[in-house]
């Protein structure tokens, strides 16, 4: 059916209500006027539809969800899932060890239970889990910080051994590391605009 260039500009993409063939929307000049500027699916102006609804009522208990759920996939279906966050996974010999190691580096701790817990800063979380002393920590992160020095400077006056922040010529400061398990903790900052 053709439609008019004000039908397409008001309506662009052919919305109808799906209500009832006698409803007022229907029925009335102020209805249809109000259909035709407010298209029923596009702007949620949605009525009662008799037939649709008993048609609701007769089916199996969830089948209504599935449908809705299995709607929402099919319009989703070629959108990449999209990775909002990770956290690494440090295999570590003594939890209780490691936690306390971690509160030393100024990290905040919590545990799941006594062979598993979290080592937490800012929006980092880093999993220490508990694997005995038959396997080695090989994990390794990345930390970009706001100053390196200053989280060396933090580290150093609590007694940890670290690698100390150098420059390098990709344009960060970054120093390291190593945990008590050979896990691996790079952090850096960006170098300054007058940094030699």
């Amino acid at each position: 059916m053709n439609r008019t260039l004000v039908q397409r500009i008001h309506n662009p993409r052919g919305y109808v209500c799906a209500c009832d063939p006698d409803c007022w929307c229907r029925r009335t000049a102020l209805g249809r006027a109000v259909k035709w500027w407010f298209p029923g699916r596009y702007f949620g102006l949605q009525h009662k539809n008799r037939a649709l609804e008993e048609w609701k009522l007769r089916q199996p208990r969830g089948a209504l969800q599935a449908w809705k759920r299995r709607q929402a996939r099919a319009k989703t279906a070629d959108v990449p899932v999209r990775v909002v966050g990770v956290e690494p996974i440090f295999a570590v010999s003594d939890v209780a060890r490691a936690v306390e190691h971690y509160e030393r580096l100024g990290f905040t701790t919590s545990r799941h239970d006594a062979g598993y817990a979290f080592a937490h800063r800012n929006e980092l979380t880093i999993h220490l889990a508990g694997v005995g002393a038959n396997h080695p920590g090989v994990g390794s992160i990345y930390m970009h910080v706001d100053d390196a020095d200053k989280v060396a400077d933090e580290w150093r006056d609590a007694g940890i051994d670290l690698v100390e922040p150098q420059d390098f010529e990709y344009g960060k400061r970054e120093g390291s590391h190593i945990d008590p398990d050979g896990n691996l903790i790079r952090f850096g900052s960006p170098l300054g605009p007058f940094s030699s």
